[in-house]
């Protein structure tokens, strides 16, 4: 049996591999390769977005702190804007491990009117990330190695074409799993800083009227 027959006929395997591979996202590929295994424990992955409101004194003042509290604490502000009516809102992104802390320190500035705390477990979907990239990256690298060895134009040719294929797919699963890396450890977080109402000399008597009028018809 000639080297040639031998080398085309390894073509032929591997082209159903990488059509395989290119054709489904949600299966494995065996590769002509050994793939490293997977660690066989892997601390769980959570993204974790936190929600509050606050009543202050001074929103505008306010937000300058906790601006200034994100970024101390290694994370970036994404926007932050003020309404008409002087309130602030905040949007940043902070290190998982200080939300719980920082979203406590927001709260010591005035009085929350609630907190929303989520986390979505994505181990999974990371793990999948990852086998599909080493699966990939396996099939990528045998046709490098068959390229080298070539005997006819048309194989040069259709290796070079499923090379580019594998390669897009490769740098697409990586900044998937650099964004998912990316928002497990940098949460989500969202505040908004309410101006405190302030009642006029009306209000205030008003309000002393109202009580006095409620005890006449409650005793106890």
């Amino acid at each position: 049996m000639s080297r040639s027959f031998l080398h085309r006929a390894g073509v032929t395997l591997v082209f159903a591999g990488v059509a395989a591979a290119c054709g489904s996202r949600t299966h494995y590929v065996a590769s002509t390769e050994p793939v490293p295994a997977a660690a066989s424990t892997l601390d769980r992955m959570t993204v974790r977005t936190g929600e509050q409101a606050v009543v202050v004194d001074s929103p505008a003042a306010v937000g300058r702190h906790v601006e200034r509290m994100v970024q101390e604490a290694g994370g970036y502000l994404e926007r932050s804007s003020g309404s008409s009516d002087g309130n602030v809102q905040i949007a940043a992104r902070v290190p998982a491990a200080q939300l719980d802390r920082l979203m406590d320190s927001v709260a010591g500035f005035g009085k929350e009117r609630h907190r929303h705390l989520t986390g979505a477990d994505v181990t999974d979907q990371y793990t999948d990330l990852e086998a599909r990239l080493r699966s990939n990256i396996a099939l990528r690298d045998r046709l490098q190695q068959l390229l080298s060895r070539a005997a006819t134009l048309d194989e040069v040719l259709t290796l070079e074409k499923q090379i580019a294929r594998l390669q897009s797919d490769i740098d697409a699963l990586q900044a998937h799993i650099d964004q998912l890396k990316s928002r497990t450890e940098l949460a989500s977080l969202a505040v908004s800083l309410e101006r405190k109402h302030v009642l006029g000399p009306l209000a205030v008597v008003g309000r002393g009227v109202g009580r006095l009028v409620g005890k006449l018809f409650v005793i106890r």
